[in-house]
């Protein structure tokens, strides 16, 4: 035997977890991780007394014709009052499925039903306890309990059980108390109590035929509680939106500087002219800035818009006994409903009549296989019972009646929709730095304004000029261009990442994905495919792959064997392909019918056309696939009139027990223990991982009892039940996405946690978990606990150094004090399973509170409150539900997990283009400030005008600084480690210091070198315009100085302060190089960056026009210089650069020194 057949399928959880027997969902297809168990009764028939209409809540009342026009009924049930008996395989070595309990019970299973997937018997116990806590809670805040509703009240409800229970988890479960779901108790109680609650006429013998309400009583209940819908958020207007621009810090702080400078302007026209100009261009760029991040925000609709998307436009309704076709918002509680495959379910309903009726709840559970729904109360908890039917979730197969029970709020729906209208998003962290930074300029400069009113008003100086200067020294902080570098340079990001498939709705999102430290991601859709898809085959006692990809061991279709298992998986179906659809290629093509046939349609499509081969082998008879039998059988002729024989698919432990043969390389052998062994053996290995099989078997007819004219009956069973001929397995999965491992692998290179949450069960979750890679041990700490026989956070997770991932369980959850949150989160590898959205939403708060950055993916309904809440919501595009997508502020457009990838790397590039846009910025600050720091301290003229430091702020340096943008990594950025969002901000002393201690000390050393030369040039020394009287070289001097008159002094001023603001914007080619990189050399990263290029074209080319063109000159108060005074600043650029390679240099080569830790920022 193979060594992958000594691999058994294992327990995830430890014998010490009450809630995690394997069991099987009721009304799925089988599956090899849902092991059958056995239970004890039948539970007792729900009646009425009501003349001779009897309800048997045991049994389907009326399951519609099959193929042969023959009436079934069965019973179902479970007995409360007894344990569930977990059923697990025997060792490989000496065990046989004809010895194994699964084996031996299957008679019993036969004729017993099998408990639901989600069903414990604790949680009748669990919720008593949990209620008793919630009350606890309650009394100790103040808080009266709410009463319970009266039977007749339209929203009966009973408390809900999803709480915290631990003491000291108070503050969550307060803050949770209004979030948690609404239960019904409509599942549970007698149709005729469901009748009578809601006033609705129910016909108990044949409730397909109920008259449902009167019209009148319809439309009084329309008038009384509203239409069917979710009430939508009260909407922003758009004018509104648009002024929230106007009061972010960053506006607010450019705002203030335009209202300075129009009070300047004000105080004397005359001597304030350039703030005038001043103010009107910070209005201009304000305004321009608010506005396009207006544009770009507005394309993010409202949460609750998706939501709607989620309603049928109509619903088939029977009022007054007769079938209408309405509007789905005009339903009311007590409506019957009719409901077909195709159809959404347009309220929250309770099945009274259902005909092989199935739905889709992937969207709410994040399960990808439909669930059969019936009129059975499989379950107290409305949520996992079988005979309630969602608002939204869509019908796949057969067809149902049903009453009413909640519209519009009061759905399940409407309680998601709570909760992520109740879940306030994050601020990211890009944001809290922006406003942090903001908060440091504002000190500083309103710090500068009040040092410069008191030293001019203490040194004699005109208070009209300490008023103006110290305006003009506060605007000078205000880093005017770096709010539109800001933007544009996140917008360009955006527009980078949405190339790779990633969409941002809200660009300061985007360096969010570069901080991120943890990504929850769901599985179905996001990490898998969300596509039944058959990968294995078991036949003549060995595995074959169905990928054709595989090195070896990939299916033999001209096997006989094969063949018979191509016959079965095409002939024992109901699943046809969509006629409109058939021009795709095949896996493309839309099915009608469940996902495991539509898989097993694919993969014989593949092969040759199904249709034809239906038509070949015409069908005689047919019993569906039920969730009792666990089989479906169908009876085929070959040929028009050719001898009949009968196929059958199902559960294989099922199967194998009415066959008492099997095919060997197409011959018929004796099903001995050898057979039954290698079966066994492949089954477990199957089971591991994490894949559905279904077992295949077919009997050639006795032709002389069994012929065209045979009248076939269900209830008689007068067809073969046993001595059937087991040919083989087929193996079905929702398969990984491609490329989603290779992608985790990089997120884990990038020292970023992938942890799984979902809704799916344990098992499935465990088996996807290692197939991608989050899960990397053999095996788990729940493996460890297990074997010991204790609860897993019993544990000591260090003495497992091999072990270190686990599986947890949403039912885990609510038990979990802060210290065992934080046990299972200081691990890397973590799977949460069947969640519900709730404690979705406890995962990422308990994420937060750690001070992680946490992504959230997902695709579903029940994702979108936990998207709405993690720092970074990714939907899926393609797959995702529109709810999801509006509740995120990512989308990812190809539906790849690998896209996160991306995303991760071009946040991380912006934090570093961000960083050197703002060191760039900052640089202008000290020759800026400086020249009136002079003026109030040594009395000297000032050396830059107002306006020429808009020049530099809104001219010169407007292309540069955005030009860092389009600015290329400069090392492998996801080798790195994520930002520690605490102590790697974007604005840091170490950036301070460089900016304004090194690149602006040069640059004013270049600007006052030019500056005082001008002077001498016209014989006034640098000491002759010191401590002069301060109305010297003003509008107002009181006479000649050095021999030179008013006009004079103007004229030699302005020319100084031109040659000043040239040697600024020369030595700025220099600054904007240093700032280039901040780990490697300049010539390293090279010169491809083109917008670059042309800025540092731009800042001379805009310097000459400023200097040089008539007009333009006299506007911003320049004269024209020698060209001396354009070449002496260039030793003072080259020295900057020069200066820079160095450092960076000492900062590679010595990494752990302290020259780096203090000189790299």
């Amino acid at each position: 035997m193979s060594n992958i057949f000594k691999k058994s399928s294992s327990s995830l959880f430890n014998s010490g977890s009450r809630r995690n027997s394997l069991t099987q969902s009721q009304g799925e297809e089988p599956s090899g991780l849902e092991i059958p168990q056995t239970t004890s009764s039948h539970s007792p028939s729900l009646s009425s007394n009501n003349n001779n209409n009897v309800i048997n809540h045991s049994g389907n009342s009326d399951i519609k014709k099959s193929h042969s026009g023959v009436n079934i009924s069965s019973g179902i049930g479970y007995n409360a009052n007894e344990p569930l008996q977990e059923i697990e395989l025997e060792p490989i070595g000496g065990s046989s499925l004809k010895k194994s309990q699964s084996v031996e019970s299957v008679h019993s299973l036969i004729s017993e039903p099998q408990i639901p997937l989600y069903y414990s018997m604790v949680k009748e116990n669990e919720r008593r306890r949990e209620l008793k806590i919630r009350k606890r809670i309650k009394n100790r805040f103040g808080k009266k309990a709410k009463k319970d509703k009266s039977v007749t009240s339209p929203t009966a409800t009973v408390e809900p059980i999803e709480t915290p229970t631990s003491p000291k988890e108070n503050d969550v479960v307060i803050k949770d108390l209004d979030l948690q779901p609404t239960l019904t108790t409509d599942h549970s109680i007698s149709i005729e109590d469901l009748a009578s609650k809601y006033n609705t006429f129910i016909n108990t013998l044949n409730p397909k035929n109920s008259n449902g309400l009167s019209q009148q009583e319809a439309k009084f209940r329309l008038e009384r509680d509203g239409p069917n819908a979710l009430t939508p958020a009260k909407p922003i207007p758009n004018w509104l939106k648009y002024l929230k621009e106007y009061v972010g810090l960053f506006p607010l702080m450019l705002e203030i500087g335009a209202i300075l400078s129009f009070m300047a302007y004000g105080l004397d026209r005359q001597a304030g002219q350039d703030n005038l100009y001043l103010g009107i261009i910070l209005v201009f760029v304000v305004v321009t800035t608010c506005t396009f991040s207006y544009l770009q925000e507005s394309k993010s609709s409202s949460v609750m818009d998706g939501f709607k998307l989620l309603t049928n436009s109509t619903a088939r309704v029977c009022r007054d006994g007769n079938l209408f076709e309405i509007e789905s918002t005009d339903l009311v509680v007590g409506d019957v409903v009719h409901i077909r495959a195709g159809d959404k379910v347009p309220a929250d309903i309770r099945i009274i009549h259902s005909h092989h009726f199935k739905v889709d709840n992937s969207s709410l559970t994040g399960e990808t296989e439909p669930v059969t729904r019936t009129t059975e109360c499989t379950d107290e908890n409305p949520l996992e019972t079988q005979n309630l039917a969602f608002y939204g979730t869509l019908a796949v197969i057969g067809e149902c009646v049903g009453v009413v029970v909640a519209c519009g709020d009061n759905t399940t729906i409407g309680n998601i929709a709570l909760l992520a209208r109740k879940s306030k998003p994050q601020p990211t962290p890009m944001k809290v730095e922006i406003n942090q930074f903001i908060k440091i300029i504002t000190i500083v400069a309103l710090t500068l304004g009040a040092l410069f009113i008191v030293l001019g008003f203490s040194r004699d100086i005109k208070w009209i000029y300490v008023i103006i200067y110290c305006i003009s020294t506060v605007v000078s902080q205000v880093p005017e261009g770096l709010l539109p570098t800001l933007t544009v340079t996140l917008n360009i990001t955006a527009k980078r990442m949405a190339k790779k498939n990633v969409m941002i709705k809200s660009l300061m999102k985007v360096e969010t994905f570069g901080s991120a430290t943890t990504i929850a991601s769901d599985k179905t859709g996001t990490l898998t495919q969300n596509i039944m898809t058959v990968v294995h085959l078991w036949y003549d006692g060995t595995i074959y792959s169905c990928n054709s990809l595989t090195a070896s061991n990939y299916y033999n279709r001209n096997s006989e064997t094969f063949k018979n298992i191509f016959m079965v998986s095409a002939l024992c179906s109901r699943t046809v392909f969509d006629k409109a659809s058939m021009d795709l290629p095949i896996q493309q093509r839309k099915t009608l019918g469940d996902a495991s046939e539509s898989a097993l349609l694919k993969f014989c499509e593949q092969i040759q056309s199904v249709e034809a081969y239906r038509e070949r082998y015409p069908k005689i008879f047919e019993i569906p696939f039920n969730s009792v039998n666990k089989w479906q059988l169908s009876i085929h002729s070959d040929g028009d009139d050719g001898p009949l024989f009968m196929v059958m698919k199902g559960a294989p432990e099922r199967i194998i027990k009415i066959c008492n043969r099997i095919m060997i390389d197409g011959q018929e052998m004796t099903l001995d223990d050898t057979y039954l062994n290698n079966l066994q053996a492949s089954y477990e290995y199957i089971a591991g991982k994490g894949e559905r099989a279904l077992g295949m078997a077919m009997l050639r007819l006795n032709p002389e009892i069994y012929n065209m004219d045979f009248p076939f009956d269900i209830e008689e069973k007068n067809y073969p039940t046993d001595g059937l001929v087991f040919i083989g397995m087929t193996a079905l999965m929702d398969p990984p996405r491609p490329g989603v491992k290779e992608a985790i692998q990089v997120c884990k290179e990038a020292r970023v946690r992938v942890m799984m949450v979902t809704g799916d069960h344990p098992l499935t979750a465990a088996s996807i978990a290692k197939q991608v890679g989050i899960i990397e041990t053999e095996e788990t700490l729940n493996d460890c606990a297990k074997k010991q026989n204790i609860d897993v956070l019993d544990l000591d997770f260090s003495l497992y150094p091999g072990s270190q991932s686990i599986v947890v369980p949403g039912s885990r959850l609510d038990d979990l004090t802060h210290e065992q949150w934080d046990k299972i989160l200081s691990l890397r590898q973590i799977v949460f399973a069947r969640t519900s959205p709730e404690q979705k939403l406890i995962i990422v708060e308990k994420c937060q509170k750690r001070g992680e950055i946490i992504a959230m993916t997902g695709d579903g309904v029940n994702d979108s409150p936990a998207l709405k809440k993690a720092d970074l919501g990714c939907a899926m595009g393609i797959t995702g539900s529109d709810v999801a997508k509006e509740a995120a502020s990512i989308v990812l457009l190809d539906d790849n997990f690998a896209s996160i990838v991306n995303g991760i790397e071009e946040g991380r590039i912006i934090f570093d283009k961000l960083k050197k846009s703002l060191a760039y910025c900052l640089s202008s600050n000290i020759p800026e400030v400086l020249p009136f720091l002079c003026y109030f301290v040594l009395h000297m003229p000032v050396a830059l005008s107002g306006i020429l430091i808009l020049c530099i702020d809104l001219g010169t340096d407007l292309l540069p600084l955005i030009s860092y943008g389009y600015e290329e990594s400069e090392t492998d950025m996801m080798k790195r480690k994520p930002r520690n969002t605490k102590t790697d901000k974007l604005f840091s002393l170490k950036l301070a210091l460089f900016s304004y201690a090194w690149l602006g000390t040069v640059q004013c050393a270049a600007g006052f070198l030019n500056f005082f030369l001008t002077f001498r040039d016209y014989g006034i020394s640098a000491s002759d315009i010191f401590n002069i009287n301060v109305n010297y070289f003003m509008n107002e001097s009181p006479g000649d100085f050095l021999g030179y008159n008013r006009e004079q002094q103007m004229d030699i001023l302005r020319e100084a302060q031109t040659a000043y603001f040239v040697a600024v914007v020369i030595t700025r080619i220099g600054a904007a190089l240093s700032c280039k990189t901040r780990k490697i050399s300049i010539f390293q990263q090279g010169f491809k960056n083109h917008v670059f290029n042309i800025g540092l074209i731009s800042m001379i080319s805009l310097a000459l026009i400023i200097v040089h063109v008539p007009g333009i000159r006299i506007f911003f108060g320049c004269t024209i210089i020698s060209y001396k005074y354009w070449l002496l600043p260039i030793p003072f650029s080259v020295f900057l650069v020069s200066v820079n390679e160095w450092r960076l240099y000492m900062a590679r080569t010595y990494p752990k020194s302290i020259f780096k830790r203090w000189l790299s920022w």
